[in-house]
């Protein structure tokens, strides 16, 4: 890949007819929400309010509006990469739909910054609507997995903004549904929770808003596959203090382990027994504190030929 000329290269903008836009990498969500809200428009794949756009892509591979959307790869139409060197390319297009061979510019957003950064991303965005709200599910373990069975099972899932399994031990769990609709619209969601959490003797908790939820940055990801995903999230919270939630349409578990922990430490001790049965299933692991294997045999001659094309250490 040659590195293109300066005025090929991505420049911030806003498209309201297409729904993308084009941002720094160092933005976070108020930066975004700024260009994009006052034409109607939003991101919804934001974990942390506080924290860099490219320091989120890094950390995980979803937020809890993958539920809806898909993971941050699909919702990442093209953008600006730095190399370690300081060559700049141009990688992707800025439209949704391109014919592209291989997808170099899902590769580096997986490789954690070993072939350099992204600088700016061209990001594929969503109508913004006036209603919605979180509805929390309490009760019964069984009663709450039925009730999320019953979910991921209906046509509404693909309306949900999240659907996530919230635990801090292994007794201690609710489910977690996240709505973003036209206000109109907001009573049909309610309508439907509730007969289902009463046809279980759920209790529910209904907060208004726009549906979105912001967890943080997690110390480890899980990806698995939706049939297994809440046990993941419960055998995760057995751990000392650790929070964990299931992202229950993506089969994603996001850990979130205690304050003065030794990061690195316990991410190994709990991803380490699991790792080669999440590869086997499809899935992986990432963690923000500790360097994961991303490629396997069949892959490192590729990796290798382009990292010596590049400049820069496999």
């Amino acid at each position: 890949m040659k590195e293109l000329d300066h005025e090929r290269f991505f420049e911030p903008f806003i498209d309201e007819v297409d729904g993308v836009a084009c941002v720094p990498a160092s933005y976070a969500d108020a930066d975004i929400a700024r260009i994009t809200s006052p034409l109607g428009w939003r991101f919804p794949l934001i974990l942390d309010e506080e924290t860099s756009l490219s320091a989120q892509v890094a950390s995980c591979f979803s937020a809890p509006s993958s539920s809806r959307f898909g993971p941050y790869c699909d919702n990442i139409v093209g953008m600006n990469w730095e190399l370690p060197d300081r060559r700049r390319v141009r990688v992707g297009e800025r439209v949704v739909k391109s014919t592209t061979g291989y997808d170099i510019l899902r590769f580096l957003l997986a490789t954690d910054g070993r072939f350099g950064r992204a600088t700016e991303y061209v990001l594929r965005l969503r109508p913004a609507c006036d209603g919605g709200g979180i509805v929390f599910f309490d009760g019964p373990q069984g009663s709450l997995e039925s009730a999320a069975t019953e979910l991921m099972h209906s046509c509404y899932i693909h309306w949900l903004e999240s659907m996530d399994w919230l635990t801090t031990g292994p007794q201690d769990a609710r489910l977690r549904i996240g709505i973003h609709c036209p206000q109109d619209e907001w009573p049909i969601f309610l309508m439907h929770l509730d007969s289902i959490a009463k046809g279980r003797g759920l209790l529910t908790t209904v907060t208004e808003g726009n549906g979105q939820v912001f967890d943080g940055l997690p110390d480890l990801v899980l990806k698995t596959t939706p049939d297994r995903v809440i046990s993941l999230a419960r055998d995760m919270a057995q751990y000392p203090g650790v929070r964990s939630i299931a992202l229950c349409a993506p089969a994603m578990v996001h850990v979130y382990l205690p304050s003065g922990t030794e990061a690195a430490a316990v991410v190994k001790k709990m991803v380490w027994p699991l790792a080669d049965g999440l590869h086997s299933l499809g899935g992986g692991w990432k963690s923000r504190h500790v360097e994961c294997p991303l490629f396997g045999t069949d892959e490192a001659s590729w990796v290798k030929s382009l990292a010596k094309e590049w400049g820069v250490a496999a």
